[in-house]
């Protein structure tokens, strides 16, 4: 028969094997880690009648965070969270910071408990032993501590029960660890550590939820940065993600009672905030944001930017009652502030919601509009600035709408890119413009205005190429009108797409030179033929000192690189002369002629002298 002492370790041992396997089976059930070191704490407890027990873990910048102590009062956990550890900080931090069990028997006279010996005192704490938890590569991630009310060493028995925990406490802390791991890297958005898309999802019913109290709302605030788009294709994909890396943290900073903040796309942010102070409150979030958003941006150490932004806001319940529903809201909202083009901020309303749907039901009428014959095209006559005679004509495309009547290019043009109808009315300007140029005499060019989306979003070469082939267009005879915005967009497909162009025999024109974002680096980025200065310049330069400047430096830049060079806008004697002066090489406006449909241009002699019908 077994003695009673074997028969009492036995029973110690079956209780350790029991203790060891719930909190196993705790762990593999995804139960929260305070919950299992609570437990854990709880079972050792039971074993160890007289030991009052705690667990702390280690965060990565050395510093104690408590987790698990159910027999101690939350104050006095509190009082020693975020402490540094250290070679003289209690039992834990000692424990920590050396790598292995520090034992005080007498928290009165122990030195190493100066900083906390009142609170322990004060509790009836006379005596601790930590021991450092460690994972399976060796690194401290916590200690599991025994607190006794009298002063005294720690038995066999527990030491032997703290063996078994320290080991089940690691093992929960790296599964933790992996699970966080994990989850962050499913739940936030790598380049700038907000939330992303999937956090948005799981957690935004739960914050729902939670504003229960009366008055209190949900604001959700869609924030895109203005000009980002033009800043990362001028200065590169690296400054760029720098940028939206500092949009990220001034985010943080300007909202850091949000509920949630997050990244959903390029330069989209969403920022989450509870609050009972209705629209002022919010509105009040929605201008700190505006204001933190707009100051300069200093990147890579020596850059200087500047990106402001627009943001959208839709409200809770008043908006809508769940996530899609105010995300959409809170776009349109977006929407009006970046149609108006002045940044800032705009809350949703039923105003904004009929604009909408007006706008749509436009873009709809324009993605109708070449089948049902309603575009037209008009020609206006780019002449020698010198002799006046005509070198050839700019195709400008017209829209008779049958409710609204005539609708200017300014409108529609955007609608059309917005809606993706700007490829197939694209495509109707080239094949009705080389149809036309087909009739006119050899000697005579047409110029075509081509979107930015037009040249990113389809293979616009192989169209101009088939295009010249149907009609049998030469491709000197063609020039394609593009702006700066084209190199915003997307540089590399541009790039691309106008070289082979330029292969085809086709030449390329810079539209409206002098307004775009950088004119000279998207000058040099590629050979362009000819540069249009742009309407404004020329209808100031007779009355404006920096007009003129900026037209004569335009002349000479010309002359210096090769490039001929054509005025838009023309339209009184005295600005032909001073271009003629200045070494214009072609003048374009109503001086010149008028933009007509080109039956009224009856007959244009080879000479180039221009005849109305």
């Amino acid at each position: 028969m077994l003695s009673v002492k074997k028969k009492r370790r036995r029973n110690v041992e079956d209780r350790l094997k029991d203790m060891q396997h719930e909190i196993l089976v705790a762990i593999a059930s995804g139960n929260a880690l305070p919950a299992v070191m609570t437990l854990l704490c709880e079972r050792a407890e039971e074993v160890a009648t007289s030991a009052i027990c705690s667990v702390l873990l280690v965060d990565s910048e050395g510093r104690m965070r408590p987790i698990a102590a159910p027999s101690l009062p939350d104050a006095y956990s509190q009082g020693i969270d975020g402490y540094p550890i250290g070679p003289m900080v209690g039992s834990c931090g000692s424990a920590a910071y050396l790598g292995e069990p520090v034992e005080v028997t007498n928290i009165k006279t122990d030195t190493r408990w100066d900083a906390f010996r009142e609170p322990a005192l004060a509790l009836g704490l006379k005596a601790c032993w930590s021991s450092p938890i460690k994972s399976h590569d060796g690194r401290v991630v916590g200690t599991f501590a025994f607190y006794f009310r009298r002063a005294r060493r720690a038995s066999a028995l527990e030491k032997r029960l703290v063996e078994r925990c320290t080991h089940v406490c690691a093992i929960a802390i790296e599964h933790w660890t992996a699970q966080a791991r994990v989850r962050n890297l499913a739940y936030s958005d790598p380049l700038t550590g907000l939330g992303n898309r999937a956090l948005l999802a799981e957690e935004f019913p739960r914050i729902l939820d939670q504003a229960t109290k009366p008055g209190e709302e949900v604001a959700v605030f869609y924030v895109d940065i203005d000009g980002f788009r033009a800043i990362n294709a001028a200065r590169g994909h690296k400054l760029g993600d720098q940028l939206l890396c500092s949009v990220a943290a001034r985010i943080r900073e300007a909202c850091a009672g949000a509920a949630l903040t997050a990244r959903l796309g390029a330069d989209e942010f969403l920022v989450v905030k509870t609050g009972a102070g209705g629209e002022q409150d919010f509105d009040a979030t929605a201008a700190a944001l505006s204001e933190a958003l707009r100051a300069p941006y200093r990147l890579d150490g020596s850059v200087d930017v500047r990106a402001g932004a627009s943001i959208g806001i839709a409200r809770f319940p008043g908006d809508g009652t769940d996530l899609d529903a105010l995300v959409g809201k809170a776009d349109t909202a977006l929407g009006q502030v970046k149609s108006a083009g002045k940044g800032g901020h705009a809350f949703y309303t039923a105003k904004i919601d009929a604009e909408r749907r007006a706008r749509q039901a436009f873009e709809r009428d324009v993605s109708a509009a070449v089948a049902a014959g309603q575009l037209s095209l008009v020609f206006q006559p780019q002449a020698d600035a010198l002799t006046c005679r005509v070198k050839g004509f700019e195709a400008l495309l017209r829209w008779n709408h049958p409710i609204h009547g005539f609708v200017s290019p300014a409108t529609f043009i955007p609608a059309a890119e917005s809606c993706g109808a700007i490829e197939e009315i694209g495509a109707f300007v080239l094949r009705e413009a080389l149809a036309r140029t087909a009739q006119w005499p050899a000697h005579l060019r047409v110029a075509v205005n081509v979107s930015p989306a037009q040249i990113v979003h389809a293979d616009f070469a192989a169209l101009v190429e088939t295009a010249l082939a149907e009609t049998g267009v030469a491709p000197s005879r063609l020039e394609i009108e593009v702006t700066e915005s084209l190199f915003i967009y997307d540089a590399e497909t541009a790039l691309r797409t106008l070289e082979r162009l330029k292969t085809l025999g086709v030449s390329v024109a810079m539209d409206d030179f002098g307004t775009g974002y950088s004119s000279l680096s998207t000058l040099r980025s590629f050979p362009f033929d000819r540069i249009k200065i742009d309407r404004s310049f020329i209808n100031d330069m007779t009355s404006n000192n920096d007009a003129a400047a900026i037209v004569s430096s335009v002349m000479g830049l010309g002359r210096a690189i090769g490039r001929l060079v054509i005025a838009e806008g023309v339209e009184t004697q005295e600005q032909l002369e001073l271009l003629q002066q200045q070494g214009c090489h072609e003048v374009q406006g109503y001086l010149i002629g008028h933009p007509l449909p080109i039956e009224r241009y009856s007959h244009v002699t080879l000479g180039g002298e221009l005849a109305l019908r």
